[in-house]
């Protein structure tokens, strides 16, 4: 029998006390992060997850619940100034006002949308994206209620108390498949910016990533798996290296996309890849069709000679942008995506800016093969987020400036 010294016993007790020290002070560290967080925010941000309408109301319960958090913003101070960012205000008006001309002047086809209703939820995700950039609504609060909101989601669906339209697939209040996909997707890269603590952010991306996984969305998971790994890899390149990644990621999905994209648990996706094969031969030809400016709001759609009245929503947010509003468009939204959230000129990156750009990585994937992306709900946390980081960073950085100039 062997025996323990004197020794032995006082490194376990330094090794539990160390122990028991390290998850007392993480535990108060988290709880309090979670006793900073402001309730309003927590409470309206966990009600984006509802896609549907509730209660007898004609719209979407989430895009009610955005008039909410307009309406609470405007009661509040823009905590940064957004210096020469400001130009994205006239720019979106711009950018709608066209939309509104082109719509009201071009004649509908037979099946197509309500532009109107349309044009509206587009106008309230470009309020919805400016509240957030002045920083007049607590980013971290407003993750925390949306990202609790989702995982109690997922839960909900597996208790059965939640919609399940795709026979067991994860979809719950988001009620489609792909959308639910591309939420945890890009949420689950973007609340990785406002979590300090690295075993949060393990346990954040473990739980996401399994809920991105059980919704079934290839385009979502492959977005996901390119956006953590941009945070793990990317900020030990340089610029150029990064493009390089950037390539990589491209021809990463692309490749897997086309060819492996039945193998495994997704080796019956057959028929239903058929139809979107179809689907996206039509879209094309509407594209091509479409001409430089485009249809108008709610002609994202194609329909088939042998199945009357059918009408399938694109299955690619670039032709969607392209037939909806042309070039001038598609080239604002991607101007946007790109240059304020993806930025992949910079050099001086925050970590919460990398995580930032992460989750832009993953919005212009799920948009390669998702048919709403842009000018949503998703795409406005993101863009918004990137400025008002962006635009903390600076006002930090001048500060810092100031103090320095002021110590000389």
């Amino acid at each position: 029998m062997s025996h323990r010294t004197a020794a032995q016993d006082a490194r376990i007790d330094r090794t539990a006390t160390s122990v028991g020290s390290r998850l007392r002070s993480e535990t108060a560290g988290v709880l309090s992060s979670v006793g900073k967080l402001r309730i309003p925010e927590l409470v309206l941000f966990f009600g984006l997850i509802f896609e549907g309408s509730m209660f007898g109301l004609p719209i979407p319960l989430n895009q009610v619940v955005i008039v909410g958090i307009v309406l609470l913003a405007i009661t509040r101070r823009p905590q940064v100034d957004l210096g020469w960012l400001q130009m994205l205000v006239p720019l979106l008006v711009i950018g709608l006002f066209y939309l509104a001309m082109l719509s009201m002047f071009t004649e509908a086809t037979e099946f197509a949308f309500d532009w109107e209703r349309r044009l509206l939820r587009l106008g309230l995700t470009a309020v919805f994206l400016l509240v957030l950039a002045s920083g007049r609504i607590d980013l971290r609060s407003g993750l925390a209620g949306l990202a609790t909101g989702m995982i109690l989601n997922a839960i909900a669906f597996y208790l059965g108390l939640a919609p399940d339209n795709y026979g067991g697939v994860l979809s719950g209040f988001f009620l489609d498949k792909n959308v639910a996909g591309m939420a945890y997707a890009i949420v689950g890269v973007l609340v990785l910016a406002v979590v300090d603590r690295r075993w949060v952010k393990v346990a954040l991306v473990l739980v996401f990533a399994a809920m991105v996984w059980l919704t079934g969305s290839r385009t979502s998971i492959a977005a996901m798996v390119a956006g953590v790994g941009w945070i793990l890899i990317a900020p030990r390149l340089p610029v150029i290296g990064r493009w390089m990644f950037g390539l990589l990621i491209y021809l990463g999905v692309d490749l897997v996309s086309e060819d492996y994209s039945q193998i495994g648990v997704f080796s019956n996706r057959e028929g239903s890849d058929l139809l979107r094969s179809r689907i996206d031969a039509a879209s094309e030809v509407k594209v091509d069709g479409a001409g430089f400016f485009g249809m108008g709001l709610g002609e994202a759609y194609v329909s088939f000679p042998d199945d009357p009245g059918s009408r399938w929503l694109f299955h690619n947010s670039y032709w969607s942008a392209l037939v909806e509003g042309g070039w001038p468009w598609l080239l604002l939204v991607l101007g946007i995506t790109v240059v304020l959230a993806l930025r992949p000129f910079e050099t001086r990156l925050t970590k919460p800016e990398l995580a930032v750009q992460a989750a832009a990585i993953a919005v212009l994937i799920c948009a390669w093969r998702l048919g709403e992306v842009f000018f949503t709900l998703q795409w406005a946390l993101v863009v918004g987020a990137a400025i008002w980081f962006w635009a903390n960073a600076r006002q930090e950085r001048d500060r810092q400036i100031a103090v320095s100039e002021e110590e000389r």
